[in-house]
């Protein structure tokens, strides 16, 4: 197990980030932000948020091209003129992090391993190496005055899933080399095209309405509504106090994953259908099958975990956000669960 040592104790001496927020897309904000990770599922959430009181904001990606969906949607987030995707963002190359943040007051590394890696190797390079060097850039660079750094909750150096063991020694060096970072550890999100409710959606539609699990679905989850992240980061950067804090984010129901399962069928008016497969076998057949979003070995090991908010951490309380419930937050994305699913135009009207 990788160790990491913190040498620093206090926060850098940083000026105020001054924010106006209540203007329009046209009035600057004053925040000029550059978003690592903009092209995932939380991308947008975030900078539509800050691009909607006036921000200035930078995305870069490696996608190839620009007119790609998870790309393109990012020019909705600010006004005409006020953001800039920069593409051919490659993360061997310091220099080039350094410039994605030249002129950035802020900077929020939504970064992850989106291709669901198999190796350590891989997951350290995601999660560790690459948001050191983004708060290596932070660190030289003066006008930087605040970093929101994402991980996980459930991130700890004994978890079973190399993700979440190597998201926790991420937050340790991304704290390290620049102590004003604030940590987020936001528990499962739900929103359009997230990782839960419609992944749940797309295993039913390719193993014959089945949801394959590896264990009883006891493990407990506390969703939230990524809409409610996003605000809880706009809060934190208002908030100096939150500088070199570390939250804990989750829903205000703890529910297990077979009651996020029945909500699920409820809704799009369906019996459940869990197949349960010995977890063992699926760890071998996901060996060796090519890593898929919706069914690979870090799926399968984090099935088993907890992943709620500790009793005793800072949560999204502290930012002054009252989150929605998970049955609130499955509406704003009711109808796109059931046109995706297929249901018929009845169930809409009901």
């Amino acid at each position: 197990m990788q160790k990491v040592l913190r040498f620093h104790f206090g926060v850098l001496s940083r000026p105020k980030l001054h924010i106006y927020d209540r203007g329009s897309k046209h009035t600057p904000s004053g925040i000029r932000a550059t978003i690592h990770g903009g092209t995932s599922f939380s991308g947008i959430y975030m900078g539509g948020i800050l691009g909607n009181i006036g921000s200035e904001l930078i995305f870069p990606h490696n996608h190839q091209y620009n007119y790609e969906d998870h790309v393109r949607e990012l020019k909705t987030t600010s006004g005409p003129g006020q953001n800039w995707l920069l593409h051919d963002m490659n993360y061997d190359n310091k220099e080039m992090i350094e410039w994605t943040m030249k002129n950035s007051n802020v900077v929020v590394n939504l970064l992850g391993p989106r291709k669901h890696l198999k190796n350590r190797k891989d997951f350290e390079w995601i999660n560790i190496i690459v948001p050191k060097r983004i708060a290596e850039a932070c660190a030289k660079n003066p006008g930087v005055i605040r970093l929101i750094h994402f991980s996980a909750c459930g991130a700890n150096p004994h978890a079973e899933s190399l993700d979440l063991q190597t998201k926790y020694i991420g937050e340790q060096e991304v704290l390290n080399a620049f102590p004003n970072a604030t940590i987020f550890r936001p528990s499962v999100m739900v929103g359009d095209n997230d990782d839960f409710a419609y992944h749940w959606q797309v295993q039913k539609r390719y193993f014959h309405n089945f949801n394959i699990v590896p264990d009883n679905c006891q493990a407990k989850r506390q969703p939230i509504f990524v809409q409610d992240v996003a605000q809880a980061m706009l809060n934190a950067l208002k908030m100096p106090e939150t500088i070199g804090q570390t939250y804990e984010l989750g829903g205000p129901h703890v529910y297990t994953l077979l009651e996020c399962y029945e909500m699920f069928h409820n809704i799009v008016q369906r019996p459940p259908k869990l197949a349960h497969v010995d977890k063992q076998l699926l760890l071998k057949i996901a060996q060796y099958i090519p890593n898929w979003k919706y069914f690979n070995i870090d799926y399968i090991l984090k099935h088993g975990d907890d992943m709620i908010v500790q009793q005793g951490s800072k949560t999204i309380d502290d930012l002054c956000v009252r989150p929605l419930s998970l049955t609130q937050a499955l509406q704003n994305i009711f109808w796109d669960i059931q046109a995706r699913y297929g249901g018929s135009s009845e169930l809409y009207e009901r």
